[in-house]
């Protein structure tokens, strides 16, 4: 392609696009990972780090909670800094930047805006391919910026949809006819795993088995209020796919890593460690005001507290009883055996943690 003045045109044009495309990333970087550490940072206070870092991380465990501040501190730097943002920042660049020179080569070219070259060799179906790739991963990030959502694999996985692009849609369209280049540019705009998804439904379809795997649904994470199927996939993609792996998990991490808020995670994993005893029934649970383990921890504290001689305390303690036996009634249990099961999961470390984190004051 000559160095013409038309191409020094096309060359710009790839330079702002190849640019538009990097914006939302640099911002985060620039401002958005700052204000998420904040948002998980200053959601914690010094007792509640403690807390954390003596479940959690013993080794490691700072004396006190003053310097549980500094400690976690250096522990989201050292996990989860700007720096990891680094090498994948650069291959999405290069990745990009070459597929948006395809693209726009070969449609200037297409409109002789240019002369042909290496670079306009492209089949429209590729090029439709590489534009919606473009398409979904800049609308991706830009979301992902503004809702302060980034990680380094969120750009891996924008680096393999422009890499995939152009074999996913002509894996494709071999059956669409004239409509090739639509079901192309479409098929590139579409979420990687909805792609996968289609994928699998096709293959299921030639091997003959139409009932997919149903394992493990029973206690999927989308049973926990509060999560739907969004909130579901970005938990999968931190390998929690189960009630109890949500129950069990270290908070911390996986709200740095999910990038959900910390009060969410820590209610999440009360409603998950009550959902192992009680599964289903634990909707029943929450019209009495036991939505989580936090809930029930409280409960039997109320009830074992026998030697106060604070008339509100007293009354609280009567409440809590009246509750346990209206429960046992609900459930069609005896009062023994549904008070066993809440003590079990009021005595669980990780609820002791949960409520720990919880009441903890902030300094």
């Amino acid at each position: 392609m000559p160095w013409t003045d038309h191409g020094k045109i096309a060359g710009a044009l790839v330079l702002v696009v190849t640019l538009a495309l990097m914006l939302p990333m640099l911002r985060y970087l620039r401002s958005g990972w700052g204000a998420k550490r904040l948002d998980i940072i200053d959601g914690l206070s010094g007792e509640a780090r403690l807390a954390y870092f003596q479940m959690f991380n013993r080794t490691n465990s700072p004396a006190n909670a003053g310097d549980a501040v500094g400690a976690f501190e250096d522990l989201y730097k050292h996990w989860f800094g700007r720096r990891y943002f680094l090498w994948p920042g650069v291959l999405f660049f290069v990745v990009g930047f070459l597929s948006v020179a395809l693209a726009v080569s070969g449609g200037l070219h297409r409109l002789d805006f240019i002369d042909g070259g290496p670079l306009c060799n492209l089949p429209d179906n590729a090029i439709y391919a590489l534009a919606g790739a473009y398409l979904w991963v800049a609308d991706d990030h830009i979301s992902r910026a503004r809702r302060l959502d980034f990680s380094p694999a969120d750009v891996h996985w924008a680096t393999l949809r422009f890499i995939i692009a152009i074999p996913m849609g002509y894996a494709f369209v071999g059956w669409a006819g004239d409509k090739a280049g639509f079901v192309a540019f479409a098929l590139g705009a579409f979420p990687l795993g909805t792609l996968i998804s289609m994928i699998q439904r096709g293959f299921r379809k030639v091997i003959g088995d139409t009932d997919p795997d149903k394992e493990g649904a029973h206690d999927s994470v989308i049973r926990l209020q509060g999560v739907n199927s969004s909130i579901a996939e970005r938990l999968a993609n931190e390998d929690i796919t189960t009630i109890p792996q949500f129950a069990y998990c270290d908070p911390v991490r996986l709200v740095m890593r999910s990038n959900l808020s910390f009060n969410f995670v820590t209610d999440c994993m009360s409603q998950a460690l009550a959902w192992i005893y009680f599964e289903t029934h634990l909707a029943e649970l929450r019209v009495m005001g036991l939505r989580g383990a936090v809930e029930i921890k409280y409960l039997i504290d109320e009830i074992d507290d026998l030697d106060s001689e604070d008339p509100a305390a007293r009354a609280c303690q009567a409440a809590a009883a009246a509750t346990l036996q209206a429960l046992a009634v609900k459930l069609d249990m005896t009062t023994d055996t549904v008070q066993n099961a809440l003590r079990q999961i009021a005595e669980d470390p990780f609820t002791i943690f949960l409520q720990e984190v919880w009441t903890t004051p902030e300094t």
